[in-house]
């Protein structure tokens, strides 16, 4: 009896595999941070966009067999994470990385998780004020 040999090596998991809001978790946070997370995933040039780097984490997530909160813990430090808790997920930003990298996890775990919109910088705010003109007072 002739028996055919099957490779033992699986598929590899692609990114794409992310379940919806990890992914919108992950996007949230390379937002507004493209330069620390190229500088951290050994990406450069200026063609790196927030999509890019979002699939470059989701592949490190699982090719190493990571959770979101492993993730978070093993390559964010608490200067990132913590004012993402604060601006886009409305939560404490006290704790050190793995606390926060827990809270930020049990966000996204959430079935309904949106990330809050990111704030515009001051210096924004005040362009757009300049540009648009005022009405004058009538007295």
């Amino acid at each position: 009896i002739a028996m055919s040999r099957r490779s033992k090596r699986s598929v590899p998991k692609k990114a794409s595999s992310l379940s919806t809001n990890v992914r919108c978790g992950i996007t949230s946070l390379v937002e507004g941070n493209e330069s620390t997370v190229a500088t951290m995933l050994s990406k450069a040039g200026d063609d790196v966009s927030v999509d890019t780097l979002v699939d470059a984490l989701g592949d490190c997530m699982v090719v190493n067999d990571l959770s979101p909160e492993a993730l978070l813990g093993r390559f964010f430090d608490a200067s990132v994470l913590g004012p993402y808790c604060k601006e886009r997920l409305g939560k404490s930003e006290k704790g050190n990385a793995s606390t926060l990298a827990a809270r930020i996890a049990r966000e996204w775990a959430k079935p309904d998780f949106e990330p809050l919109p990111p704030k515009r910088p001051c210096q924004q705010i005040n362009n757009d004020e300049e540009q648009t003109p005022r009405k004058k007072r009538r007295g």
